[in-house]
């Protein structure tokens, strides 16, 4: 008998034996992807998409529609909540990425983005929770100890949210949002140099002539907790030049500016902030003080 048949035969039966064995695993591993989830992960990239160019009701319909259509697709649920959280739907954001936890109650990320969600709406005991569970599920997320940190902040907690915040900044050294708020608990708590020395490292963070007016001001809070009026006064000026200044601000500008020898300077920005505020009792009484050749005793902090 020829060898060709014996071979083709053989060939035959470990084609079988490969189908048998890990065929159905190698099929089922490359079959399509069902209609519904297929055209859920479509309307999700258009809703992101939509979201992205600022268009957020178009995006909130393609998401609730992709939610609609596979609801147990988790990052269809996440994405949504997104987009009616911009669309300032806040109570329908929250329950949205509240029902995404049910749904996958271990990952982490979306226990802390359901948690921040629960904070901003109020829901603070709630928020707690999320804040814990997403510590205890994963120890070196920065945003889960920056949202605990918040709400020990918020319940008027300052050391414990301290402690939180530098654990945050252990795992995101350079978070600029956790940088300012460590900075403004270091002068809340009277420690300025150390608030100094956060807030300088925020500042450097950022392209000359881009730092933002709190971190300015509070820099400018700190040089005066520490004697250094010539330097408040820099920072408080280059705060006024970032966006509108108040009248808190610029009172807080000419007292530094008095307290550096610059009476004139401080007139003039006294009278500044009482353009904007007729009605700003600090200022009236610094603007009457620098007339009588007076400076007031230092008293800053910065009005939310």
């Amino acid at each position: 008998m020829s060898l060709a048949p014996l071979v083709a035969r053989a060939l035959l039966l470990i084609a079988g034996a490969l189908l048998a064995s890990g065929g159905c695993a190698s099929l089922r591993k490359y079959k399509p992807a069902p209609d519904s989830l297929a055209t859920c992960r479509t309307l999700s990239r258009d809703g992101v998409a939509a979201l992205e160019r600022g268009e957020c009701q178009t995006a909130c319909d393609l998401l609730h529609e992709a939610v609609e259509t596979n609801p147990s697709d988790i990052d269809a649920r996440r994405q949504l909540a997104e987009a009616l959280w911009q669309r300032r739907e806040y109570a329908a954001a929250a329950d949205m990425i509240e029902s995404a936890v049910r749904l996958d109650p271990q990952n982490a990320p979306t226990l802390v983005r359901a948690g921040e969600m629960l904070r901003e709406t109020g829901v603070t005991v709630s928020a707690m929770q999320r804040a814990e569970q997403a510590i205890a599920l994963d120890g070196t997320l920065a945003s889960a100890w920056a949202l605990r940190g918040r709400l020990y902040r918020g319940q008027s907690q300052p050391e414990r949210a301290l402690a939180d915040l530098h654990q945050a900044l252990r795992y995101s050294p350079h978070d600029q949002t956790v940088l300012l708020d460590v900075a403004e608990l270091q002068y809340q708590l009277g420690r300025p140099q150390r608030c100094l020395a956060t807030v300088h490292h925020l500042l450097d963070s950022y392209g000359p002539g881009d730092e933002p007016q709190r971190g300015l001001w509070l820099e400018g809070l700190a040089y005066s907790a520490v004697e250094r009026p010539g330097d408040a006064a820099a920072s408080f000026y280059a705060a006024s030049n970032r966006g509108a200044p108040n009248a808190d601000l610029l009172f807080q500008l000419a007292k530094a500016e008095a307290e550096a020898g610059r009476p004139q300077a401080a007139a003039n920005s006294v009278r500044r902030a009482l353009a904007l505020d007729a009605g700003h009792q600090q200022s009236r009484v610094l603007l009457a003080q620098l007339t009588d050749g007076t400076t007031p005793a230092p008293d800053g902090v910065i009005r939310r």
